[in-house]
């Protein structure tokens, strides 16, 4: 199922304009509060709204066309499980994930609503970063009928100031602001493209998890993934921990 022809810069531009028109999010079952990133995204995947929300048994996919099933997922991918499960056996099924790799920090003044300040987080969203959050669905990732669409994206986040607060600042809304490409995560040659070319010719979860630009606490569930998916193989342990090597 290939599904990229739709993300590009020109869609990316209409979805914009298309949610600044109608405020933000649509009014209607099940976006009533819906957030302008996952708005655009439905846009990008399917501008006719009509095909939004679509009921397929228990559950409501985001956007159901000629392509499949397309799930917006902007953060707890674990709680996908159930309604893959539901789903693949019928259609196939994209899960569409935002990436932001550059993210611009404004604060708004509570009392003029003006922004004080604008700032680069240090932070950077990076298309690996999914890879432990997918042992939670690894029964499922060799399914036919799945995929993971990750959308690379720059945008502003918006914050407001918060007095007496453990936090400072609160986060209110993120807006995408420039579209940077698609990663697609199907086949155990997408997964493999992931890793790094310097990568030593052994390596132990640690050494791929830094190499990847992930915290060490991630390493395992990592090398747990990538292994199942055939990127790379478990080749022998050095002390307490596996041993593991391209393939």
């Amino acid at each position: 199922m290939e599904t990229e022809w739709i993300m590009d810069e020109s869609s990316f531009a209409a979805a914009c304009r298309a949610v600044q028109q109608t405020g933000r999010a649509d009014q209607g079952v099940g976006t009533l509060g819906e957030k302008t990133l996952h708005a655009v995204l439905k846009r990008m995947i399917e501008p006719d709204m009509s095909r939004h929300e679509m009921k397929l048994g228990r559950y409501t996919a985001d956007v159901f066309n000629e392509r499949g099933v397309f799930e917006v997922q902007t953060r707890s991918r674990h709680k996908l499980k159930p309604k893959l499960t539901a789903l693949l056996p019928y259609y196939p099924v994209t899960v569409v994930i935002p990436v932001v790799e550059t993210k611009w920090l404004l604060t708004m003044d509570p009392e003029t609503g003006e922004l004080k300040d604008r700032r680069k987080s240090p932070k950077r969203g990076k298309v690996a970063g999914l890879l432990p959050e997918l042992v939670y669905l690894k029964p499922l990732l060799k399914d036919q009928n799945l995929s993971f669409l990750l959308v690379r994206l720059e945008g502003e986040e918006l914050r407001l100031p918060v007095a007496g607060k453990r936090r400072p600042v609160t986060p209110l809304e993120f807006a995408p602001t420039r579209f940077l490409g698609t990663v697609t995560l199907r086949t155990a040659a997408d997964y493999a493209a992931l890793l790094p070319a310097d990568l030593p010719e052994t390596f132990t979860a640690r050494t791929l998890a830094k190499a990847l630009g992930l915290p060490a606490g991630q390493s395992s569930a990592a090398a747990n993934v990538l292994c199942y998916m055939g990127a790379i193989r478990r080749t022998g342990t050095q002390g307490k921990a596996y041993l593991y090597s391209t393939i």
